[in-house]
């Protein structure tokens, strides 16, 4: 038997075949890592816009809820005869001005009612670390206080057994003011303007502690069936040092700025003014801002003509140096438009102009977007910080009294910037309820 011959031509790989074959393999390799480098990288930038945009959309609807608050339980006027004279002042060093500022020059009228909305324009004009607008609002629902969040009122002859025919106030299912809180009365009557939003005190004593089962005194019920007394929370086991609370919300350069901050930004910060020892509380809500712009919107209708929605004309907030205290009318400082009635300037000092005519708030603010990244550029050199259509004008010259135009530095530009809007009618001044 004849035997097969197999002939074998199979070979391995050349060296030089090797060699290729691991440099596509290694060229394969670094363009894969490279592109998940990038996903990474462009992750990280993702989540830290989302984590800005979160902690914007927290800090400002803070914001928002306070501005709404604007005038919720302010009186608007004392009993006949009686002054209750009350301290805004904080004994904190926390601006340079302390003298012209702290109090908002309320103490000013006679008797001492409270403007729901205060603050100024251009602050850091005054060579302080605070970048743009300082406001502060009224009211007793802008406490921390969980008393200043609860409310109640007292109708005549609300009464039960054991109290006999003494006027009690009413008992929610929930959520009741506790004995011991520090409360107000102010009276409401419809029927009869001058005695309506008076704060009911004993004696120039305006405070007094809330209780449902203990005595009140006569002088905080109501005398006759045309009055109800609204109550509101304002402290805690806290002696009252005003008959409301108040908030501010500023940009303000802190002492140690976040690495992550673009130079020369602050921190938005709500702070508000204690009853006890008259401290300054500050509470973070929002970190790299650059600058914050308010502009106010007016109505030219008094508190007896109907409803009208639209605004008629917008202003700044007055400037710094150049405020009066509120016995001087008008007061200079209010940038206006150039055929704008010269009344605004009355009445953002006058708490019954405010309001009656106040009927819109904007608040512009200016905030970097995620990290610093060295290989952006933001296109533009300067950012319009405000409201540029509320004069009706078509060029910045005569926008000045809603707009600022903010230079960035070569530096700033290496950071991504968005500018929040809020928009608030304040639902508890007379003009948005007419």
């Amino acid at each position: 038997m004849k035997q097969a011959n197999f002939t074998h031509n199979a070979h391995g790989f050349t060296l030089i075949e090797l060699i290729i074959t691991m440099a596509v393999f290694m060229f394969i390799i670094i363009i894969a890592a490279q592109t998940f480098n990038t996903v990474v990288t462009e992750s990280a930038k993702i989540a830290k816009f989302e984590e800005s945009n979160i902690e914007g959309v927290v800090g400002l609807e803070v914001m928002r809820h306070d501005l709404e608050q604007t005038g919720f339980g302010l009186f608007w006027g004392l009993l006949p005869g009686h002054t209750v004279p009350y301290d805004e002042a904080v004994t904190a060093n926390w601006i340079a001005d302390a003298t012209n500022y702290a109090k908002m020059n309320d103490d000013a009228a006679s008797p001492p009612v409270p403007r729901a909305f205060v603050g100024f324009d251009s602050f850091a004009n005054d060579g302080t670390n605070f970048l743009g607008d300082f406001i502060g609002v009224k009211g007793t629902a802008v406490g921390r206080s969980k008393a200043a969040q609860l409310w109640n009122y007292i109708p005549y002859r609300n009464f039960t057994t054991a109290s006999g025919r003494e006027s009690r106030p009413v008992a929610w299912p929930s959520n009741n003011l506790a004995s011991g809180d520090n409360v107000i009365a102010v009276r409401t009557n419809f029927n009869n303007p001058d005695d309506d939003h008076l704060l009911v005190d004993s004696s120039g004593t305006f405070p007094f502690n809330y209780n449902t089962t203990g005595s009140i005194h006569s002088d905080f019920l109501p005398t006759d069936s045309l009055q109800i007394h609204m109550i509101y929370g304002i402290e805690r086991s806290t002696a009252l040092r005003m008959p409301f609370n108040r908030t501010d919300f500023f940009v303000k350069i802190p002492t140690s700025l976040p690495a992550f901050c673009a130079p020369g930004t602050g921190v938005l910060y709500r702070a508000t003014v204690t009853h006890g020892a008259g401290e300054y509380n500050y509470m973070p809500l929002l970190d790299c801002v650059a600058n914050m712009q308010v502009v106010l919107g007016w109505s030219f209708n008094s508190g007896t003509e109907k409803l009208q929605d639209s605004v008629h004309v917008y202003s700044s907030m007055p400037d710094k140096t150049n405020y009066m205290p509120l016995n001087v009318v008008p007061a200079p400082g209010i940038t206006l438009p150039l055929t704008t009635n010269a009344d605004i300037q009355g009445w953002f000092q006058d708490p019954k102009g405010l309001r009656e005519h106040l009927k819109l708030i904007k608040i512009y603010i200016l905030v970097q977007e995620g990290r610093r990244d060295p290989n952006y550029t933001y296109p533009l050199s300067s950012i319009l910080v405000g409201d540029q259509i509320a004069d009706g004008s078509s060029t910045l010259t005569q926008q000045t009294s809603s707009i600022i135009e903010y230079p960035l530095s070569a530096e700033q530009r290496k950071y991504r910037w968005k500018l929040y809007r809020i928009i608030v009618r304040p639902k508890n001044l007379v003009s948005n309820q007419r």
